[in-house]
């Protein structure tokens, strides 16, 4: 695993079959099973479904 959690994030939607790909040039939004999301919405999915310790008031 790495030491950045987006990165984690996205190895752990990965490794449950998920498709996850940066859009383009820009870094910050992703592609993930055709609804595109940002950073901050990758780090929500992964924390709602219980993948990565998130907060419990993310809205």
């Amino acid at each position: 695993m790495s030491d950045d959690p987006l990165h984690e994030a996205v190895e752990v939607l990965r490794a449950l079959g998920l498709y996850v790909e940066l859009t383009g040039d820009d870094l910050s939004l992703w592609l993930v099973n055709g609804e595109e999301m940002t950073d901050a919405g990758l780090m929500k999915l992964t924390a709602l479904i219980g993948l990565v310790p998130g907060s419990a008031t993310i809205q």
